[in-house]
C-alpha cells in the first residue's frame, strides 16, 4: 500500500501546546464539507443498513458477485468526504477533542473494512477496488495521525548528571502522553489492527517508540567499554563507568520498561498478544546492550576492594531480569522471552562467581598480611578494614549475598547445620582475622600489652557485630557469647600480668619484724611500689582503648583492686614515716592520686600529659598541705608556738 505521510520529518517532536490553534470555525466539520445531499442522510440508518448488509452477505451464497444497494455506495462517498475534510486538518491535532463525528468516523472506517473483507470473494469487481481505495485512504489518514501523536511524547531531555545517585526513580521521567492522546492511539490501533493493517500499525508504534526509548538511553550518557579500554584502564577510571551503567539499567528496569508496558498494554488494550511481541523487540535491544558492559567488566581481577560495585552490577542485572520477567503476561511463554531471560542469567551467574572469587580474596588478603607494625595495643587497621568491609557488605547486600553464597558456593556444612552459607563465610572471615591478630600480638614483648591488644581487636569485632542486626542473625547468639568470653580471659589475663603484680607490694607478709613493722622493709615495699606504678603508668598511659565501654570497665576494675588495697596500706604503715623529712620519698601518692592517674590509662600520649601534668600539681599541694601540717605539730610539742 503506498502510504502518504505528513510533511512532518520522522523524528521532530512537536508538542500539542506547540501546535497552531485552531478556532471551532476553523475546523471544517465533516459533514459541512460533503456533499448537500450526504450531510441531510440519518447517519444511524445507513449505519444499521451497512450492517444489515454485511450479515447478509456472510450467510449468502458467494457464487456469483452480489449485487450492491445504492446505500452502499452512499456509505462510500460519506467515508470519502470525511478523509478529505480531516485531510484539510493539521496531523497530530484531527481528532483532538474527539467528537462524535470522530468517533462516527472510527466507526465508519471499521464497517468499510468489514465491508472489504465480506467482498473478499469477489476482488475483481469495481465495488470492491472502490471500497479497497477509500479503505487504503482512510487508513493511510489515520496511521499518519498515530505517528504524530506517537512523536509527540513529553519526554524528558535532560542529561542525568554523571555524579548524581538518585535515591528513588521517578515514574514520571519517562516519554508518555497525555491520557486524551493514549485514548486516541488506542482507538486508532483498535480500527487499524482488526482491518488488517497490523504490520503497518506496529511498525508505526515500534518505530517511534524505539527511537523515544533511546533518547532516554542516551540522556545517561553512557559510553560502550571493550574488553580492550578495560585491560587499558585503571580500577579508578572504570568506577564511574560502573555507576552510570548501575544507574543506567536501574532506570530502565524499574521505569523505562514497566512504563513502557503498561503503556503498550493501554494502547493495545484489544490485541495484547500483538503488543507482546512487539514489546519484547523494543526492550531485547536496550537488554543486550547493557549486558555487554557486565560481560566486559568481568575479566577484571576479583580484588576483596572491587566487591562492592560488583554487587551493585549483580542486583542491577536481578532487577532487569525481574522486570522482564514480570513483562511476559501471556499464558504461552514467548520464546523470544525464554531466551532474554536465560541470557540474563547467564551475565548474573557470570558476576555472581566473579563476586565469590572477590570474597575469596577478601579471605587471601587476611591471610597474606604479614604487617608486624605495632599499634600500642589498639584495634589494627586490618582489624578495622575487614570489619568495616562486612559491615558495609552485610548493611547494604545481606540478602544479595546470602543469595549469591547459596547458588554459587557449595557449602556441605551448611546442609548438615542450620548455618547457611553467609553465615559460614562470616565465621570464615573471622576465624582468619582472629589467627592473623594472634600473630600479631607476639610482636609485643610486653605480655600486658599483648592482651591489650587482643581484647581491643576482639571487642571491636564483637561490637561491630552486635550492632549490625543481619550480621548478628546470621552468626548467631552462641557465637557473640564465646567472643564475650575470649575478651573477658584477656581482661582478666591482662589484669593477673600487671596489677596482680603489683599489689605484691602491698601484702602483709614479711612487714613485722620481731612483732612490730618494719620501716626498712616498708621503705622498700613503698619504694619498689611507685617505681612500678610508675613504670605501668608511663607504659600504659600510651596505650590505646578506643571502645569508652571497655575503658570505662577495665578503669573501673583497676581502680577496684587498687585503690582500697594502697588505701588500706596507706592507712595502716603511714604513721611510721610521719615526722620524716622523706616521707614525700616513700608514700609519693595519696590514695585519690593514684585513683586519678588511673584514670589517664590508655587514652594515648597527648592527652595523658595533660592530664597528668594537673594531676602532678595537685598531688604537690596536698603534700606539702600535709608536710606544713606536721611541721606545726612538731612547734607546739616543742611549746614554739601557742594555740
Amino acid at each position: 500500500m503506498e502510504k502518504v505521510y505528513s510533511n512532518k520529518a520522522k523524528n521532530h517532536r512537536k508538542s500539542n501546546a506547540e501546535s497552531p490553534k485552531l478556532r471551532d470555525d476553523d475546523v471544517p466539520d465533516t459533514i459541512d464539507n460533503a456533499d448537500e445531499s450526504l450531510s441531510n442522510l440519518d447517519h444511524d440508518q445507513i449505519s444499521t443498513a451497512i450492517d444489515c448488509f454485511i450479515d447478509e452477505l456472510s450467510t449468502d451464497d458467494k457464487t456469483t458477485s452480489p449485487e450492491l444497494p445504492d446505500i452502499v455506495d452512499t456509505f462510500v462517498k460519506i467515508v470519502e468526504s470525511n478523509i478529505k475534510a480531516y485531510n484539510n486538518i493539521q496531523s497530530g491535532i484531527r481528532f483532538a477533542k474527539i467528537t462524535k463525528e470522530d468517533e462516527l468516523f472510527m466507526e465508519a472506517i471499521k464497517r468499510l473494512s468489514k465491508l472489504k473483507i465480506a467482498l473478499g470473494e469477489f476482488p475483481n469487481s469495481a465495488s470492491f477496488n472502490t471500497i479497497k481505495q477509500v479503505l487504503q485512504l482512510a487508513i493511510v489518514l489515520i496511521e499518519d495521525e498515530f505517528r504524530a501523536i506517537l512523536q509527540d511524547s513529553n519526554a524528558p531531555s535532560e542529561t542525568i548528571t554523571k555524579g548524581a545517585e538518585p535515591e528513588w526513580y521517578n515514574h514520571d521521567d519517562f516519554p508518555g502522553y497525555s491520557k486524551e492522546n493514549v485514548i486516541l492511539m488506542n482507538k486508532i490501533a483498535s480500527v487499524m489492527i482488526p482491518a488488517g493493517y497490523q504490520y503497518e500499525c506496529c511498525l508505526a508504534y515500534s518505530e517511534i517508540r524505539k527511537d523515544e526509548l533511546d533518547d532516554q538511553i542516551k540522556r545517561f550518557e553512557f559510553d560502550k567499554v571493550s574488553m580492550e579500554d578495560v585491560h587499558k584502564s585503571k580500577w579508578v577510571s572504570l568506577e564511574p563507568d560502573i555507576t552510570r551503567w548501575v544507574k543506567l539499567t536501574n532506570h530502565c528496569s524499574r521505569v523505562l520498561f514497566v512504563e513502557e508496558r503498561k503503556l503498550g498494554e493501554t494502547v493495545f488494550s484489544e490485541h495484547l498478544p500483538v503488543f507482546t511481541g512487539m514489546f519484547i523487540n523494543l526492550i531485547r535491544g536496550i537488554t543486550t546492550s547493557l549486558l555487554e558492559f557486565p560481560t566486559t567488566v568481568a575479566i577484571e581481577k576479583p580484588k576483596a576492594k572491587r566487591l562492592f560495585k560488583f554487587l551493585d552490577i549483580y542486583e542491577s542485572i536481578r532487577d532487569l531480569s525481574v522486570a522482564i520477567e514480570e513483562s511476559d503476561s501471556s499464558d504461552v511463554k514467548l520464546e523470544e522471552y525464554c531466551n532474554l531471560k536465560s541470557e540474563i542469567s547467564v551475565v548474573g551467574d557470570t558476576i555472581g562467581e566473579v563476586v565469590v572469587n572477590m570474597f575469596n580474596d577478601l579471605k587471601q588478603t587476611i591471610s597474606n598480611d604479614n604487617n608486624k607494625t605495632t599499634v600500642q595495643g589498639a584495634v589494627h587497621p586490618l582489624t578495622r578494614y575487614v570489619m568495616g568491609y562486612v559491615k558495609c557488605a552485610f548493611d547494604d547486600y545481606h540478602n544479595t549475598l546470602e543469595h549469591i553464597f547459596r547458588k554459587h558456593v557449595e557449602n556441605e556444612a551448611s546442609s548438615n547445620m542450620e548455618n547457611s552459607s553467609l553465615s559460614q563465610q562470616l565465621l570464615d572471615v573471622i576465624e582468619l582475622l582472629d589467627a592473623n591478630l594472634e600473630t600479631k600480638s607476639t610482636s609485643y614483648k610486653d605480655p600486658s600489652l599483648r592482651y591489650i591488644f587482643l581484647m581491643n581487636n576482639n571487642r571491636f569485632v564483637l561490637q561491630l557485630v552486635k550492632e549490625t542486626n543481619e550480621m548478628k542473625q546470621v552468626i548467631g547468639d552462641n557465637w557473640c557469647r564465646r567472643k564475650s568470653s575470649d575478651v573477658r580471659n584477656y581482661h582478666k589475663s591482662y589484669q593477673r600480668e600487671t596489677w596482680t603484680k603489683l599489689l605484691q607490694w602491698l601484702t602483709q607478709e614479711g612487714i613485722q619484724v620481731h612483732g612490730k613493722p618494719s620501716r626498712r622493709v616498708l621503705k622498700d615495699r613503698f619504694k619498689n611500689f611507685n617505681a612500678m606504678f610508675d613504670e605501668i603508668h608511663k607504659t600504659q598511659s600510651t596505650w590505646v582503648v578506643s571502645d569508652q565501654q571497655l575503658l570505662s570497665e577495665m578503669r573501673v576494675s583497676i581502680n577496684a583492686v587498687v585503690s582500697p588495697a594502697y588505701r588500706s596500706f596507706i592507712g595502716r604503715y603511714k604513721s611510721q614515716f610521719e615526722g620524716s623529712k622523706s616521707i614525700d620519698k616513700y608514700i609519693k601518692y595519696q590514695p585519690e592520686d593514684i585513683e586519678s592517674l588511673i584514670e589517664t590509662l590508655f587514652e594515648g600520649t597527648e592527652k595523658v600529659e595533660t592530664q597528668l601534668n594537673g594531676i602532678q600539681a595537685l598531688s604537690t599541694v596536698k603534700q606539702t598541705t600535709g608536710a606544713f601540717k606536721n611541721l606545726l605539730k612538731t612547734y607546739k610539742n616543742v611549746g614554739l608556738m601557742k594555740m
